[in-house]
């Protein structure tokens, strides 16, 4: 299995950035393959500018690996052609996913044609590698459907897709029936506010991000909305009006990135006195930031938080707080979801503000049992 790299990610293996180039790191120094004429064995072997864009890197990159093998249609080759032509219709994290997957596919699959794969080398691939990690399992196989799709309609290297026989009945994702107490959220955002105590005298300093981290969790219980969809939450989605020369803000349209290339559902969301709270709270602290952002709960460089950094703070406050239940961001959507059909809010309404294009999905949000209430009054006819 490739060693983890420190640096660099997102790229191929053994590839690296350096003075705003691509160069490619062999484990020993060897000739490079394009430059028959060169005796020298390098330790970096330069591959195109950065400025050149993927397509060239990988085109580059699979001349100097094996060119023959490449033009032949390699696993490797396939992969590679993949991510120059097809990552771009994806969103930066999914690239970045999809980006490591593929690098996985590629050293596994090294010696394989890519008409060779079947549908037991790919059973065999997810069983070594993913074993542990259903959920992950499920993503790899389902990329790995995209990809032989693409190497059937695109490179023209097989007929059939391996991955449509492919049982993963295996891989089962349990249901998430843990539902955090409104006790424990309370005690994580209280807890992003503070520092760790020093370990020389105990002392607590305020964190600067703090009350953005506080905004976002409110705002994912008040809207049930995705944490990408929190994180990248733009004041263009707040529609506003003037009501005596004074701007308001009347509803938060929210384009669910989980849907985007599926139902494409959007909601738009009406402005509570809660959710206008929370608005001003988080437009106060960019002021206080002195940034100018597009984003509506930015870091301190005016840029949404990323994936990794919300579940840092997170897993840092969470921490503080001396919870260790399994609690995770996601789990306000449900409890926000939960606690409104609870309240006795319609099913129905509860699906359109999760955007869910299925009652079964709502369900599934729902992680408390909310019993149906019968007040039929019966009369015993028997007695005197």
């Amino acid at each position: 299995m490739p060693r983890t790299r420190k640096n660099g990610r997102g790229l191929p293996q053994r590839v690296y950035v350096k003075h705003g180039a691509y160069y490619f790191v062999p484990r020993e120094p060897m000739l490079d393959p394009r430059d028959p004429a060169s005796k020298e064995r390098k330790s970096w072997l330069y591959l195109c500018r950065v400025d050149d864009g993927d397509s060239k890197l990988y085109t580059e990159l699979g001349k100097l690996l094996d060119e023959k093998r490449a033009a032949a249609g390699s696993m490797p080759f396939a992969c590679a052609e993949f991510k120059a032509h097809k990552l771009g219709e994806y969103t930066d994290e999914t690239r970045k996913d999809y980006t490591r997957y593929l690098d996985t596919i590629a050293a596994v699959f090294e010696d394989f044609h890519a008409a060779q794969v079947t549908t037991k080398d790919c059973a065999d691939f997810l069983r070594a590698k993913y074993r542990e990690t259903p959920n992950t399992a499920r993503k790899v196989a389902a990329l790995l459907g995209k990809l032989f799709r693409f190497i059937i309609g695109e490179l023209g290297l097989r007929q059939d897709n391996p991955i449509d026989q492919l049982d993963l009945g295996a891989y089962k994702i349990g249901r998430r029936t843990k539902l955090p107490t409104h006790a424990q959220i309370a005690a994580i955002r209280a807890a992003g506010m503070e520092s760790t105590p020093r370990a020389d005298n105990g002392t607590v300093y305020a964190t600067a991000s703090g009350p953005m981290f506080a905004c976002i969790i409110d705002m994912s219980y008040l809207l049930w909305a995705r944490a990408i969809d929190i994180r990248t939450l733009k004041e263009a989605q707040v529609v506003r009006t003037e009501i005596d020369g004074q701007p308001l803000d009347v509803y938060i349209r929210i384009k669910p990135t989980k849907t985007e290339k599926t139902s494409g559902k959007m909601v738009d969301i009406m402005v509570t006195p809660e959710i206008a709270e929370v608005l001003k709270r988080a437009r106060a602290i960019k002021r206080e930031y002195q940034v100018e952002s597009d984003y509506l709960f930015p870091t301190q460089k005016g840029e949404p938080y990323t994936k990794s950094g919300l579940s840092s703070m997170w897993r840092r406050a969470k921490a503080r707080a001396g919870i260790t239940d399994d609690v995770t961001f996601k789990d306000i959507r449900a409890l926000g979801a939960t606690d409104a059909a609870k309240g006795g809010q319609d099913r129905k309404d509860i699906q359109t503000r999760l955007a869910h294009t299925s009652g079964k999905t709502t369900e599934i949000y729902i992680k408390e049992a909310v019993p149906d209430v019968s007040d039929i009054a019966v009369v015993l006819p028997w007695t005197a």
